[in-house]
């Protein structure tokens, strides 16, 4: 006697259907399941009415975790059913195929992260040459602003041999203030600047991390390792 079953659902397929099928097809003689359209996986198999019957039961009680049934349809069948030793061999056929597709698939995709990382690594590399040339520059200013400070002092410590000419010397006082006035906006727009920068920086080295993660996320999801 032989017997037809069409398992209907969102999701029964790539949800380890077939090998739960084999596991309840104890008795059985013979055992074919494949997966139709996207969305159907039929069955047929081939044995005595006991046989049958208990299959039936379970097929309609058991079915894996993470499968959506919506329907199961079990109708006679007349036509050529497969023996379980010979669907067996097909099976771990398909399942020797597919693992060798996905472990290609995973080399890509390191392939491609391992470039990734390269070109992070060549991106933080340049910033560094960029930020180790912004100190040389605020140095180098820093350098300025105390050789300004040294002829402030300077021009202080001559004022008793200038008092003669007070007039010069405010003059030339007002216009030293208006100097450090705005050297002191520049140091503020350098330190505005500055802050931007190690702000960009931050925002880049966080979504080049957060991208590596999603990488290896998806790798071990690929690789079965995904907890």
């Amino acid at each position: 006697m032989k017997l037809k079953i069409t398992i209907a659902g969102e999701r029964v397929q790539e949800v380890g259907y077939r090998l739960h099928l084999l596991s309840l097809a104890k008795g059985l003689v013979g055992f074919e399941a494949e997966n139709v359209d996207q969305d159907k996986l039929v069955v047929y198999v081939e044995g005595d009415d006991i046989a049958l019957t208990r299959f039936r039961e379970a097929v309609e009680k058991s079915r894996p975790p993470l499968a959506k049934v919506s329907s199961i349809a079990f109708e006679p069948f007349d036509g050529f059913v497969l023996s379980i030793s010979e669907y067996r061999q097909q099976l771990s056929l398909e399942q020797l195929v597919k693992i060798a597709q996905t472990g290609l698939e995973v080399r890509g995709d390191i392939k491609e992260m391992k470039g990734d990382i390269k070109e992070m690594k060549g991106d933080i590399k340049e910033m560094k040459g960029d930020i180790k040339e912004m100190k040389g520059d605020i140095k180098e200013m820093k350098g300025d602003i105390k050789e300004m400070k040294g002829d402030i002092k300077e021009i202080k410590s001559n004022t008793e041999e200038i008092k003669q000419d007070t007039k010069d010397i405010k003059a030339d006082t007002a216009e030293i203030k208006g100097d450090l006035k705005r050297i002191s906006k520049t140091q503020d727009e350098i330190l505005s600047e500055v802050r931007g920068m190690r702000m960009d920086l931050r925002i880049y080295l966080d979504e080049r991390l957060k991208r590596l993660e999603a990488d290896v996320k998806t790798i071990k999801e690929k690789l079965g390792l995904s907890s």
